[in-house]
């Protein structure tokens, strides 16, 4: 599949599955997260439980664009438009934008 068959089937499986409370989806976006967490502060960056963290975090933020009526693919690029102008510097790995 490629990356827009998987966003419209992520979509789909959330509409199957009567998933549309965008509390309880924000909700689960922020376990997952969690989860990435989890394994940064574990020292395990590559593996198995990480893919697992990135994909379920992807697929829970997806959904929830989806329940609010916002195009995942066009949210994407809209942050991506305004970083790609940002000026700042990269301070211990981590981008700094100018203020």
């Amino acid at each position: 599949m490629n990356t827009d068959e998987l966003i419209e089937a992520v979509m789909k499986w959330g509409r199957e599955h009567k998933i549309d409370n965008p509390v309880m989806q924000a909700l689960k976006v922020n376990e997952e997260v969690g989860e990435i967490a989890t394994e940064i502060t574990h020292n395990r960056l590559h593996g198995d439980g990480m893919i697992d963290a990135l994909g379920d975090s992807l697929v829970t933020i997806i959904i929830l664009a989806d329940i609010l009526g916002y195009d995942p693919r066009k949210c994407l690029q809209e942050a991506y438009d305004v970083i790609a102008k940002r000026k700042g510097e990269t301070v211990d790995g981590c981008f700094v934008k100018e203020q």
